[in-house]
């Protein structure tokens, strides 16, 4: 269980690497799907449809899909978004050019949430570590913190593009990984 709110601005690191990823892909030029995981409010899954790709969403929270589809009324990109239980729900198999999963861990799901990506797409990951439990705030359980380097451990046959592992202002880990396009 959470001791704090989600946020709800857009994070820098991800503010940061969606366009460069876009770019790399050719987006907006070429078509390319991208996934918000436990999207929750949608704060960069609109991020996502605005910088080009065609852009879904899945959380468990029907209230808050509700509340990133209100976000994004008036605006001109759309997002597809579905509710899902994600410790369970079959998740689709080399359909997504790029993964998105920010403040969300479910380790047992690391080869699903791998074989979501095609050949030569992208992840970019941000959660919380260990080191968030000493700041009293955010997921007090170890099975919602990573712990030291199992983040690009988990994606060690990728070609890891950028990883970091910081305590302040949280303690969180980020990633941008691409998959091998020849499997």
């Amino acid at each position: 269980m959470s001791r704090g709110h989600p946020g709800t601005a857009i994070s820098p690191f991800v503010g940061e690497w969606i366009p460069r990823v876009a770019c790399e892909l050719g987006v907006p030029a070429r078509r390319c799907r991208a996934l918000d995981l436990a999207m929750g409010e949608g704060r960069h899954a609109w991020l996502l449809a605005s910088a080009g790709f065609d852009t879904f969403g899945v959380d468990r929270s029907v209230e808050r899909l509700l509340t990133a589809r209100s976000r994004g009324r008036g605006t001109e990109c759309a997002v597809h978004q579905w509710a899902a239980d994600l410790d369970t729900y079959p998740l689709p198999v080399h359909f997504f050019d790029v993964l998105l999963v920010s403040r969300f861990l479910l380790r047992e799901r690391w080869t699903d949430l791998k074989q979501l990506v095609v050949p030569g797409g992208f992840v970019m990951y941000e959660t919380f570590t260990v080191g968030q439990l000493a700041k009293g705030i955010g997921p007090a359980s170890p099975d919602h913190l990573l712990n030291p380097r199992e983040l690009p451990d988990a994606f060690a046959d990728w070609r890891i593009l950028f990883s970091e592992e910081v305590d302040e202002p949280a303690a969180v880990a980020r990633l941008v990984a691409r998959k091998p396009a020849q499997p």
